[in-house]
């Protein structure tokens, strides 16, 4: 079996996905991964949580992500400032 097709995608829009806010939502809640995790049917939502808990781990607790449904200017401070380390 090959690798599945790739598309570009702005990292904005990742975090602006639910399963990004989830994986943000785990780690700052001292949780391990979801139990239903490897049988997500999108396998683009197991990468936008990744990336999600990957945020979280390098952002303060004090950076919100969203705000009004928007991602705040902080939050995405810190995904360009931690992109390497992210992605």
């Amino acid at each position: 079996m090959g690798q599945i097709p790739t598309r570009r995608v702005s990292f904005r829009r990742i975090m602006a996905r639910p399963a990004f806010a989830l994986g943000v939502a785990d780690v700052r809640a001292g949780k391990l991964h979801r139990p239903d995790y490897d049988s997500w049917p999108d396998s683009d939502d197991q990468w936008d949580y990744e990336r999600g808990r990957q945020w979280a781990t390098v952002t303060p607790r004090s950076v919100r992500l969203k705000r009004d449904g928007k991602i705040t200017a902080e939050a995405w401070h810190w995904a360009v400032h931690h992109g390497g380390d992210i992605l």
